[in-house]
């Protein structure tokens, strides 16, 4: 196995991750742009629920939108205080915090990943069972890789 990663290895973007403050604000504020219509929804995770990197809980609060195409804007708020979304929240304040693709290929991916330095921070099944797991592939930067994501081309919501 070629430990190059090779573009054709991501089936398609699916998202792009926005952490913010205050999920329901910048919702509100982004549909006075025609981004929109917007779907809510929260995720609390356990230790059991995260299957791989280090992350012991999280309570998120989450809203979609379809920005183009394929493409989802995902705005998520931490309720918790000890997450990475919520560490990054105060290190870095509201921004952009990662770019999720979906891979047909996910533990050839992940693992080509980590033979390059990157260190998987969370991950674990879906709510739908397909896998998922946030790879820093250098400081800063987070790719999402995901599982077959083609499910959530109807709407996203699932994962």
């Amino acid at each position: 196995m070629s430990s190059h990663i090779d573009p054709k290895d991501f089936s398609f973007t699916s998202h792009i991750g926005y952490v913010v403050r205050d999920a329901d604000k910048t919702a509100e504020f982004l549909s006075s742009f025609g981004i929109g219509p917007w779907q809510s929804f929260e995720r609390v995770r356990t230790k059991e629920q995260l299957t791989m990197g280090e992350c012991e809980r999280c309570h998120l609060r989450i809203q979609w939108a379809r920005l183009w195409g394929n493409v989802v804007l995902e705005v998520i708020q931490p309720v918790d205080t000890e997450s990475l979304w919520a560490k990054f929240l105060e290190t870095h304040g509201e921004g952009l915090q990662h770019i999720a693709f979906s891979v047909s290929n996910f533990d050839e991916i992940v693992s080509k990943m980590k033979s390059q330095g990157g260190k998987v921070l969370v991950g674990g099944p879906s709510v739908g069972g397909r896998r998922w797991c946030y790879v820093e592939i250098k400081p800063g930067l987070i790719v999402e890789l995901m599982e077959d994501d083609l499910h959530d081309l109807a709407f996203p919501g699932t994962h």
